[in-house]
């Protein structure tokens, strides 16, 4: 399939030339992601993995490219797509209104349910909507918003990245975590004895999305084209179990035994 998507980005017109043309003549595609398991996330060796360096690299690949990854914030993704600091991102973006004022989406290529994991004994959402409950969630995120609108009583403390969210949830600074899935369930897993799901129907089901500049017309349609095909043969809904559904990839997180001499 790479020379058919080779050919499609050589009809672009030279007058409208976009992030693709310039990545071609680069030879690499720069795909702003956001650091967090299972999306993004480094080896001991320090190779980035997850389910969003998978479906970045397999775009690139399939392009004739090599993906170059940049890392970045959910809040600052899209300014720094528009500053061009990168041609795309490839962070499992989900559609929202006020993320369409600042960059052009693609067909949703996977979906996300937003839950929450809270400390233990807080399993119902009627248990967390209380004046003295703090729940934490990643900034630019729409958590927070799902947060305010199901638990317009508890708090909403935002963090700029998940990781700290994380520290503020074990430090007990906050007593639960808003994030798609399946952050929430992973969290739960690595302290069965301290945390636990919420239980019933999650905040929301969202479309997830690759964002590309706005008045990139032939990014936008290529990325799209890109996506159905991708659809068709399995590789997107084979990645999205491997890296969602599973915990198999830990293994590739584990330092690898010194070789004996």
């Amino acid at each position: 399939m790479t020379g058919v998507f080779l050919g499609l980005s050589a009809l672009a017109s030279p007058a409208a030339a976009g992030a693709l043309d310039d990545a071609t003549a680069r030879g690499n595609l720069r795909i702003c992601i956001v650091e967090g398991a299972p999306y993004a996330l480094k080896t001991p060796a320090g190779r980035w993995i997850g389910h969003d360096v998978d479906v970045g690299e397999r775009l690139a690949s399939d392009f004739g490219l090599v993906a170059n990854f940049v890392p970045v914030g959910y809040g600052e993704a899209l300014a720094r797509l528009n500053k061009g600091d990168c041609d795309l991102v490839a962070a499992s973006l989900a559609i929202e209104p006020d993320r369409l004022r600042q960059a052009w989406f693609t067909t949703p290529y996977g979906e996300s349910d937003v839950a929450i994991v809270a400390r233990r004994g807080s399993a119902r959402i009627a248990d967390l909507d209380r004046p003295e409950v703090v729940i934490g969630a990643v900034r630019g995120t729409p958590a927070v918003d799902l947060v305010r609108a199901r638990l317009p009583s508890a708090t909403v403390e935002m963090f700029p990245d998940l990781i700290a969210a994380e520290r503020a949830l074990d430090a007990g600074a906050v007593s639960g975590l808003a994030y798609k899935a399946p952050i929430p369930r992973l969290v739960s897993v690595k302290a069965p004895d301290r945390y636990e799901l919420v239980e019933g129907e999650p905040l929301a089901r969202t479309a997830d999305a690759i964002a590309v500049r706005r008045g990139d017309a032939d990014a936008l349609n290529l990325v799209n084209g890109w996506i159905e095909a991708r659809k068709r043969d399995g590789f997107l809904a084979a990645t999205g179990r491997y890296w969602l559904g599973t915990l198999d990839w830990m293994e590739r997180l584990k330092p690898k035994a010194a070789a004996k001499k």
